[in-house]
């Protein structure tokens, strides 16, 4: 699933018992327990990755502690990546821990006495609209409540999160329609450091520079834009707003964060120009984020992907349709490649076939915790070629000591297995018990011009994101399934455009109405396996001493 970042700060309560008082205003101030908090950090993998120059690191933190009337019973800062933080508290119950790092002070909440007063704290106003992008790492939040201190030793942990979201759009015209600009309008410059609040402070919005379009881009050409990192702002719901056609300026809360995007009419239907506005938001504040058209909110820590597509003239804005995406894997870091863009030999990624030599195809940006955790942090690229015709996948019956996956749910959330077992169980160019892992792994195209993984056997996840993102499909309704084997796509479009896209970008298609293999392991006697046909995209299993085709694909 999309996950909210998460650091875990391990929190040692060392307390020295004193007197047998349990709160702090009810005794004179020599009588009151002493006690020590020590703050652990250690950081975790988060479940949510924005890649870009802000980083993650703790690179100083700040503990505020408040009793269970709200005030300050304990505060301390520590610089230079602090492992501990050491807090003089008292012993209390209904306590509030904070910790907010990132602030690069140790004043920086000098004259805060009380936890409504903390949670009043508004972020150093920005410049611009796009002075977040450019700053080399941003404030993380977090709060526990309900602590009690008492004496001996108590741990906790607090969860720190970001208080800004990433934000990517890809913009599709339709025929007959030029998109010639975009721009992102009505984004705060400030917001409150506590996560408590359920309304914006009374903040300054601004607009970033409208980015015009060099070359109008036509029906089929998708343009991309962002990221862009946005503060939250909390702007409300609109009960009217129950489809993506009616989150218009008329049913728009007011303060409501929207890209403003042109075009113009081409061919048949020139001589019109048009202006959209596309409302962000759209999705609700919770674990698993669903899609709810109600919603205007930009909640933070959130990576928001969001698809429009433009069908017509843009009166009343209801040509347009919009749909934010998250996702449901677990363990997912979030890339800023751009599904559909060539990757070239250099590492980098574009659109243009000429004075580029093209590796493969960018086909996802989420990306496993260990590829991201290796340094690989855009996303998958597709091999433009197959690595083999007919190479079979393992031994028969065998245990590659994978984990099994059965279902199109268990499909679609395994990003791991090719990864994992090339590199880690050793199923790699040198291990003929392994064909189809061999071969993909030995797929004979240079890469060792930038930082990658190397080529191995896709697993079937990322087989459903070919589908998905080069196929231009919405697969949303299968991440769930629990269907052994089935189509994961009724219908030509998703291998039709596969398959150009593939061919675009100098490429074989796919081989129709052949099995490809997948990473995923079924069970010691099956691997799961993939066809693109023209009438559907269907998935299941094989024996593993069958012979299948091999596609690779790496991580970069």
């Amino acid at each position: 699933m999309m996950r909210r970042i998460s650091y875990l700060l391990y929190i040692l309560f060392t307390l020295a018992f004193v007197s047998s008082c349990s709160t702090v205003d009810e005794v004179p101030e020599e009588t009151r327990t002493a006690a020590t908090l020590t703050v652990k950090i250690a950081q975790q993998d988060p479940k949510t990755v924005v890649t870009r120059t802000i980083s993650d690191a703790i690179d100083n933190v700040n503990v505020l502690v408040f009793d269970g009337q709200g005030h300050l019973i304990g505060s301390a800062y520590a610089s230079s990546s602090p492992t501990s933080v050491s807090v003089p508290v008292r012993v209390s119950s209904g306590c509030t821990v904070c910790a907010i790092a990132n602030t690069g002070s140790s004043s920086y909440f000098d004259g805060i006495s009380t936890l409504t007063e903390l949670q009043a704290k508004v972020t150093s106003t920005l410049a611009s609209a796009d002075a977040l992008g450019a700053k080399s790492n941003e404030i993380l939040y977090g709060t526990i409540p309900g602590v009690t201190l008492s004496s001996g030793t108590n741990t906790q942990a607090v969860s720190l999160s970001r208080l800004y979201s990433k934000y990517t759009f890809t913009i599709t015209p339709t025929s007959d329609i030029a998109i010639t600009g975009y721009q992102l309008c009505n984004v705060p410059n400030e917001c409150y450091i506590a996560s408590e609040n359920t309304s914006n402070p009374s903040i300054g919005f601004a607009g970033l520079s409208f980015t015009a379009v060099a070359t109008p881009v036509y029906a089929g050409t998708v343009v991309a834009a962002g990221p862009y990192y946005i503060y939250e702002n909390l702007a409300g719901t609109a009960s009217a707003s129950t489809t993506a056609d009616l989150r218009t300026a008329a049913n728009a809360p007011t303060g409501s964060s929207y890209l403003l995007i042109t075009a113009r009419g081409t061919g048949y239907n020139a001589g019109w120009t048009s202006t959209y506005k596309v409302y962000l938001g759209g999705v609700t504040n919770a674990t698993s984020p669903v899609v709810d058209y109600t919603n205007f909110n930009i909640n933070r820590d959130f990576n928001y992907q969001c698809n429009i597509a433009i069908s017509g003239s843009g009166a009343n804005d209801v040509r347009v349709t919009y749909s934010p995406t998250t996702s449901t894997r677990t363990n997912v870091y979030f890339g800023d490649a751009t599904p559909g863009t060539y990757l070239y030999n250099d590492g980098t990624t574009g659109t243009t076939t000429s004075g580029k030599t093209i590796v493969g195809i960018v086909f996802s940006n989420q990306l496993s915790s260990a590829e991201y955790n290796a340094g690989y942090k855009h996303g998958y690229a597709l091999a433009l070629k197959d690595a083999s015709s007919g190479a079979t996948w393992g031994p028969y019956p065998g245990d590659a000591g994978l984990t099994k996956v059965s279902t199109f749910a268990g499909y679609y959330n395994d990003i791991t297995a090719g990864y994992y077992g090339t590199f880690t169980k050793g199923y790699n160019k040198s291990n003929g018990i392994y064909p189809a892992w061999q071969t993909a792994n030995n797929y004979n195209v240079n890469v060792s011009g930038f930082s990658n993984s190397g080529w191995y056997l896709p697993s079937m996840g990322q087989w459903w994101d070919v589908c998905a993102y080069l196929g231009n499909v919405n697969l949303t309704s299968k991440q769930t399934v629990t269907s052994v084997s089935g189509d994961l796509y009724t219908g030509a479009s998703a291998t039709t455009n596969v398959n150009n896209a593939i061919i675009a970008a100098g490429g074989t298609a796919l081989t129709p109405s052949y099995y490809y293999w997948s990473a995923s392991e079924y069970g010691i006697y099956d691997a799961a396996i993939v066809n693109f046909s023209s009438s559907n995209v269907n998935v299941g299993s094989n024996s593993k001493n069958y012979g299948r085709y091999v596609r690779s694909v790496l991580a970069f």
